[in-house]
């Protein structure tokens, strides 16, 4: 028969561990629960703080240990505090954002990564990733572009002089050497947060070069618009770049990432990816045309096509534009009136290059003989960058987009200094 008090004693100690692991338990629940951050009446607890880390792990490609796990935390609590006072903002102003507009986003998201969603969210389960982190990360990103478009958008005017100056500047710097720029922005709300922002800053750094993926980076961390494009600003000469920012690029090559750069509005982190060296010539120019042809007959004489030529010649005073020649050509009998857009001045025959290497557009060329017709050729327009310079439409959105993004900071920084906020970790 066994030992009574043996046997009560190992019960005993049994229920004893049984209390302490449910205890451990119970600890453990209660501390990813405890309030990492109070934002105006919203929470952020740590559990949501340490889903967050998790997808920004997950995406940046940061070594999933937990020293690189802790230096990003202050990172992450400080974009989760911006997201809750944009979601508040949106919901201010009767702002919505659907379910639907969340799921799209999330399906384009998992497509970008060669996935279904339904892969996706079983990525983010495998990584121990809460999907409602990411339902509402997105959620913000939607909810403050709607801000910004009914808030802001009206404040932003970009005049014809703003981009005629602007296409001037790229014009001048088209031979110098490119190089493709990549960037994080993090904004200086006040004078007593540069310690805290420099140190953010360097710690993002130290991620980039020890392996992270700058784009992922500045998706996760950047607070310029182009974190909506992984931080790409695209080609650009060292010249067309703010005077701060110039000669940290030219000393940067392929693959190197900056140290923070501080500048008046906050820091930057910059990498070059690429350079190149662009020539323009003038076989390059794009013209959009207008021709106005008089067939010539088959085997024609130089005394007809003399003829033809003279009547051209006549006609040529009366154009001073395309839409002059567009009017002319029904008037000349059996002359054919042809528009062309976009035609390269080098992939046409000699002789009409000739014609055309020297017009302005609403000049008129002499009227050139080919083998079949005699043309007088009206340049509408012209691009002699070979189509390296962006449209004025393109011009009239970037500066836009500059704008709306200094309106963003500010409005960003007025809902900061408004808000009450307690970081508790």
């Amino acid at each position: 028969m066994p030992n009574i008090r043996r046997v009560l004693t190992a019960i005993g100690l049994a229920m004893a561990i049984s209390a302490i692991q449910v205890n451990a338990g119970a600890w453990a629940q209660q501390n990813t629960m405890r309030i990492a951050a109070i934002v105006n009446d919203d929470l952020i607890s740590v559990f949501d703080l340490e889903s967050r880390v998790r997808w920004v792990v997950l995406t940046t490609g940061i070594k999933p240990d937990n020293q690189n796990q802790r230096r990003i935390i202050q990172q992450v609590l400080r974009a989760m505090v911006d997201d809750r006072l944009r979601l508040q903002e949106a919901e201010r102003l009767g702002i919505r954002v659907t379910d639907r507009e969340i799921d799209q986003e999330i399906t384009a998201l998992a497509n970008r990564n060669n996935m279904t969603a339904d892969q996706f969210i079983s990525r983010l389960e495998q990584r121990n990733v809460d999907l409602a982190t990411v339902r509402t990360l997105i959620k913000a990103s939607l909810a403050w572009t709607k801000v910004s478009r009914r808030q802001l958008r009206r404040q932003v005017d970009v005049t014809d002089e703003e981009v005629d100056e602007t296409l001037d500047r790229l014009r001048e710097s088209l031979n110098e050497p490119q190089k493709r720029l990549y960037e994080i922005f993090l904004t200086l709300n006040a004078p007593d947060d540069e310690g805290d922002t420099r140190q953010t800053a360097e710690r993002i750094v130290q991620q980039a070069r020890e392996g992270a993926d700058f784009k992922s980076l500045a998706q996760a961390f950047s607070q310029s618009n182009s974190a909506e494009n992984q931080g790409d600003v695209g080609w650009v000469a060292v010249s067309q770049l703010p005077p701060d920012l110039q000669e940290e690029v030219r000393n940067l090559s392929p693959g190197q990432v900056s140290e923070p750069i501080r500048t008046f509005s906050g820091f930057y982190i910059l990498k070059v990816t690429e350079e190149r060296q662009r020539s323009i010539s003038v076989e390059d120019s794009k013209l959009d045309i207008y021709q106005i042809a008089l067939p010539l007959p088959g085997n024609s004489s130089q005394d007809q096509q003399s003829v033809m030529l003279d009547l051209l010649e006549q006609i040529r005073p009366s154009i001073s534009s395309c839409e002059d020649a567009e009017a002319v050509a029904p008037q000349i009998e059996g002359a054919n009136g042809v528009a062309a857009k976009d035609v390269r001045l080098g992939d046409m025959s000699q002789n009409l290059q000739q014609a055309l290497a020297n017009l302005k557009p609403g000049e008129t060329s002499p009227p050139v003989a080919t083998q079949r017709a005699a043309l007088l050729l009206t340049v509408c327009s012209r691009d002699d960058t070979g189509g390296a310079l962006p449209t004025r439409e393109q011009v009239i959105n970037k500066i836009g987009s500059e704008r709306m993004e200094l309106l963003e900071r500010r409005y960003m920084r007025d809902l900061r200094r408004e808000a009450f906020i307690d970081i508790r970790l």
